[in-house]
């Protein structure tokens, strides 16, 4: 008999309101408990489309030591150039070396997935990875964007849906990717789980 995936309740590893907010688009209500794990060092000789499954993997793991039953949603976001991972930058000088990094040339945004069942401690996990450009930066216009301070919290120290748009001229790959939750490889990922959102119902 297929369950209501409803039923078993959502909850939200994070704290960030873009995610709740593309979730609750898709009719996807959470309770928001964000994880409390620590950015893992990353292992030599790891990819950056490894390490960003591996974050995402702890803080499912971690998030799901305090419920017993439900199913948690974990995300993960990494910006890479040059080969160097940037995550959030800790003040307006790490922000500026990162913009400065990104000016003018293409970077991947990868953002690693992992959806953990409490009751049953089953998991999957994928990773999505978009290409985006930015157009070269004037001094003034970095100057400007720091000032707005939207760059807090955010890695590679942007955010695409914000004023940051007004300097990305290209994008290869999902949009909402670099928002910070890519829709359809969590849309995959349910359906691995038996859990289609198309209806609402578990179907395993």
């Amino acid at each position: 008999m297929a369950i209501s995936a409803a039923s078993a309740g959502w909850i939200l590893a994070s704290a960030s309101p873009r995610r709740r907010e593309l979730l609750s688009a898709l009719g996807i209500h959470c309770r928001i408990d964000p994880s409390t794990a620590p950015e893992p060092p990353l292992r030599l000789g790891e990819s950056p489309r490894a390490y960003a499954v591996r974050a995402a993997r702890a803080k499912a793991v971690e998030a799901a030591r305090k419920h017993r039953a439900g199913l948690i949603i974990a995300a993960d976001t990494i910006v890479v150039a040059e080969d160097r991972i940037l995550g959030k930058p800790c003040d307006e000088q790490d922000a500026r070396g990162m913009l400065r990094r990104l000016s003018g040339r293409w970077h991947d945004v990868i953002t690693g997935l992992c959806l953990l069942d409490c009751r049953t401690r089953r998991s999957r996990s994928a990773c999505a990875i978009s290409r985006v450009r930015f157009r070269r930066l004037s001094r003034s216009e970095l100057s400007w964007y720091l000032a707005t301070g939207e760059y807090h919290d955010k890695a590679g120290a942007y955010a695409i849906q914000g004023y940051a748009s007004l300097f990305i001229d290209r994008i290869e790959g999902c949009y909402f990717n670099v928002v910070g939750f890519p829709i359809s490889t969590f849309y995959r990922l349910c359906l691995t789980m038996g859990i289609d959102l198309k209806s609402g119902r578990r179907t395993v």
